[in-house]
């Protein structure tokens, strides 16, 4: 008998997978509580295939350092909006998956790295 998962079962195991990557390397975890810092914060962590949400970058001890900002894998899009200082992007993704959205900035000759995952699922998947 063969068995097969649903889409977005498969969806949701894999933001799991990679909420647990996020979680690991946590902003606790730093003991210089001065340290440079970005944490990001989507409007939703689960939305439709096709939907547009906002992801907002807060930003701690970061001195005249431009966020970027990429996801993976490349099949979602997103757009940092520069009128807002490049605070906030738009994410948005044709189809379904697991996302992992990232903003970083170079901080005093290092990396500074914030992550955050966004599941979509496909329509009638609720």
């Amino acid at each position: 008998m063969k068995f097969t998962l649903p889409r977005f079962v498969l969806a949701s195991a894999l933001a799991g997978t990679l909420a647990l990557g996020v979680g690991g390397c946590s902003q606790s975890y730093h003991s210089n509580n001065n340290m440079a810092r970005i944490s990001l914060h989507p409007e939703h962590h689960t939305v439709q295939v096709g939907s547009t949400v906002w992801v907002h970058a807060t930003t701690l001890d970061l001195t005249n350092s431009k966020l970027h900002w990429k996801v993976s894998p490349t099949t979602a899009k997103i757009m940092p909006d520069n009128s807002r200082g490049n605070q906030e992007a738009r994410f948005s993704a044709s189809q379904p998956g697991g996302y992992m959205v990232t903003a970083y900035a170079k901080n005093d000759g290092q990396w500074v790295v914030g992550r955050t995952s966004i599941t979509v699922m496909s329509q009638g998947n609720q």
